[in-house]
């Protein structure tokens, strides 16, 4: 059985596939960037999103640093998480609006928005979904010695 290094050497190869790399980092930000940032929302909602988000933080940064091992477990890992992420958002919508960044300044809240919709929110889990076949195809059956 191989060793799960948290930053494997070959994740910076050229030749080493960029989807991987990129979604790994994606699981990353989605498991941490919540830590930075708290949105205005009735605390009941407020409540239940962070549980959400402890709840999904060490398997989302597992299944990264697995992605960019080439472990197939761990393509399967965010793939259903992604999807539980997605569900969650159907059951609760009103938390939805914790994606939007308020501003002042208009452009401000467009790009921070759309920061947290894509590395924290649904959008990434989309593009997570969508990459399905590339995780499958770029990570092992097996674990290999």
């Amino acid at each position: 059985m191989m060793k799960l290094r948290l930053f494997p050497a070959d994740r910076m190869d050229t030749d080493f596939p960029w989807m991987l790399w990129a979604i790994g980092w994606l699981a990353m930000l989605k498991a941490l960037l919540w830590l930075a940032y708290e949105p205005v929302m009735p605390e009941q909602v407020l409540r239940l999103l962070g549980f959400k988000y402890l709840l999904a933080a060490v398997p989302l940064i597992v299944c990264g640093v697995g992605l960019w091992n080439r472990r197939r477990w761990a393509a399967w890992g965010l793939l259903v998480l992604a999807a539980a992420d997605l569900i969650f958002l159907m059951f609760v919508p009103q938390s939805f609006s914790a994606y939007l960044v308020d501003s002042e300044v208009q452009i401000f809240s467009v790009m921070l928005s759309g920061i947290m919709l894509i590395c924290g929110g649904p959008a990434g889990d989309v593009l997570i979904l969508l990459a399905a076949a590339v995780l499958f195809r770029e990570t092992r059956k097996k674990d290999r010695g």
